[in-house]
């Protein structure tokens, strides 16, 4: 697997390098974004690792550009900014996610494996063909039960045509993936690299030909016999994004549905702190008061308490002891507790998802007559669409800055080339799509190609009225109907509805459970595009659940993300060794799940 790195920090650049290469990865390096371009245009990577901010190039534009040009490989984006709305601007660029310095080279490595799983042909830790498998995890080679001893380049052989076994491979192909750029071996020696492995699958009992020889062409695995490939229901291709408002009112319901049983929640930790002031905390209320600061933990965090949840969180670990709490611990559960209480008092502020503009225009109407301005704003308005005017190209591109639309209808003539461009560059350039509606009166072919190869949809002629203007912008706005399908597995049922009360505005269907017992049946029932699980539950957590899922057959490709109020480093490489997709922290919720969710599945 070969993995771009691209950081103006030459030291951390090389520790990385070489955490990454003794992984047996293949690694290039670039310290700008010139550098990381010129590579990319020599080698196709199978992972980025970008920093936000380069000496020539700012790290969110640079990633536009890379999903501009189409290079899909999955892209972990390193920066020093731990805002909310640093990081949806991130995922909303391209970016598959997002890590803040300084971090932790073993979570940054799980990350790095978990976004190379997504984006293989096999999502399990596993990679198999037929009785062969390879564990990336461990670097251990299987043929039936025949452990093979393979040499780094030899594994990594493997690897690479078990990623992608279909595909042909030269002996510059193979090359370009498995060796760094600065180090390149002979054809020679990639042919000796491969009779050596050809002779340890063979004595493992595997068939001769399992690495076959396209002559003329490369190399390949052999293919197996041809199988029914199960069909996985795909999400909506662009769900409606809530607004603000509709957010806000929705979690604004969840909350007074149950202030109540948050109350009753910290009225049990009241009475634990009580007891254990006046030395009488029973096991029973122990456990209690255990159970309550966990479920307060999470649901506090998922409000935008986050202060409280942390609190809730010492409680818990408090109450968790086995030894009697001294003096000093009673005072200090005691103190906790009322300082919770107060917290609790205050409004929650989880927010509408960071970044997303208020009630931005949906419409924008660039370079029209006044008349025609007014006609077109006026019939849109009597539709339900927002509009905006803006009579020249550069005042709409100083527009796109603050709140970009979701249809442009641009009026452009055969004069207005390099500004025609420019606004339509800067319209690419932005993170969610943007539709191009472009009346003219040009017939030069070669123009109109230019336009349409920039970025726009449709060409209207100048004769067109504003109700068949509108009625093409309806079609742009128009979004896939078909959900997604989504379960949810957490023990606390005020999380579960704050879940639904989050996706349901974006059209995600959710079917939530208590009980990790019924989740078998649900899976079957629903066939879900992909599972929220919680970490930490009474009966079974969620990592024992995701290793059971990563091991069968049936559920193995599923997307898994993990919500927990732990956010340490040790929960995360968990989370990832045992197959995560994803991992979201239960504070931020309504700012980052949903995105997180269309990210995973696209």
């Amino acid at each position: 697997m070969r993995i771009l790195l691209v950081d103006d920090d030459e030291t951390l650049l090389e520790a990385l390098a070489e955490t990454l290469i003794a992984q047996r990865y293949a690694v290039d390096t670039a310290t700008d974004g010139e550098t990381a371009r010129e590579f990319l245009a020599l080698f196709p990577y199978d992972l980025i690792v970008l920093d936000r901010s380069l000496p020539d190039a700012e790290g969110i534009s640079l990633c536009q550009q890379f999903r501009q040009q189409g290079i899909k490989a999955p892209i972990l984006m390193l920066t020093a900014r731990d805002r909310s709305a640093d990081k949806v601007q991130a995922l909303d660029a391209g970016a598959d996610d997002y890590m803040v310095k300084p971090f932790d080279f073993g979570e940054l490595c799980a990350r790095i494996r978990a976004l190379l799983r997504r984006d293989s042909h096999q999502a399990a830790p596993a990679l198999r063909w037929g009785s062969l498998s390879l564990n990336p995890s461990t670097f251990e080679v299987f043929y039936d039960d025949h452990l093979l001893h393979t040499t780094p380049k030899e594994y990594a052989l493997l690897e690479l045509f078990l990623r992608h076994p279909t595909q042909v491979f030269s002996l510059d192909a193979i090359i370009e993936d498995i060796w760094s750029f600065e180090d390149p071996p002979s054809g020679d020696a990639v042919r000796t690299h491969i009779k050596g492995l050809r002779q340890k699958l063979r004595a493992g009992g595997a068939p001769k030909n399992l690495i076959e020889t396209v002559y003329g062409v490369g190399y390949r695995l052999h293919p197996l016999e041809p199988e029914v490939p199960s069909e996985t229901p795909s999400p909506g291709a662009a769900l409606r994004q809530p607004t603000p408002a509709e957010m806000q009112a929705s979690l604004a319901q969840v909350w007074e549905t149950h202030r109540g049983t948050l109350d009753e929640r910290l009225s049990v930790l009241e009475s634990a702190a009580a007891a254990v002031e006046g030395g009488q905390l029973s096991s029973d209320l122990r456990q209690a008061g255990c159970s309550q600061a966990h479920k307060l933990a999470g649901s506090l965090g998922c409000y935008g308490f986050k202060e409280g949840s942390q609190m809730a969180r010492q409680l818990e670990q408090m109450l968790q002891r086995t030894a009697p709490l001294d003096d000093r611990q009673a005072t200090q559960m005691v103190q906790l507790v009322g300082r919770l209480r107060q917290n609790l008092a205050q409004e929650p502020s989880p927010g509408p998802p960071t970044g997303t503009p208020t009630s931005p225009p949906q419409l924008w109407i660039v370079g029209a007559s006044p008349g025609f301005s007014e006609s077109l704003a006026a019939e849109a308005i009597a539709l339900g669409i927002r509009s905006r005017t803006a009579a020249t190209l550069a005042q709409a591109q100083a527009m796109l800055q603050t709140e970009p639309p979701a249809v442009v209808v641009l009026w452009l003539t055969e004069t207005d080339g390099d500004s025609a461009r420019n606004l339509l560059e800067a319209i690419g350039h932005q993170g969610d799509r943007i539709a191009v509606l472009i009346v003219t009166d040009s017939q030069d072919f070669q123009q109109r190609l230019r336009w349409v190869q920039q970025g726009a949809d449709r060409l209207l002629p100048p004769s067109v009225s504003p109700r068949h203007v509108l009625e093409t912008v309806q079609q742009a706005l128009r979004v896939d109907s078909t959900a997604i399908a989504l379960v949810a597995l957490d023990d606390d049922v005020q999380v579960l509805d704050l879940l639904q009360s989050i996706l349901s505005p974006w059209g995600m269907e959710l079917t939530t459970l208590t009980d990790p017992a019924q989740l078998w049946d649900t899976l079957e029932r629903v066939q879900p595009q992909l599972l929220v699980l919680d970490v930490e539950m009474p009966t079974l957590n969620g990592l024992e659940l995701c290793q059971v899922l990563r091991a069968d057959d049936r559920w193995r490709q599923l997307p898994i993300l993990f919500l927990t109020v732990h956010e340490d480093a040790q929960t995360l490489q968990k989370a990832f060794a045992v197959g995560a997709d994803d991992f979201v922290s239960k504070s931020a919720l309504a700012t980052e799940l949903p995105r997180r969710i269309l990210h995973r599945l696209q």
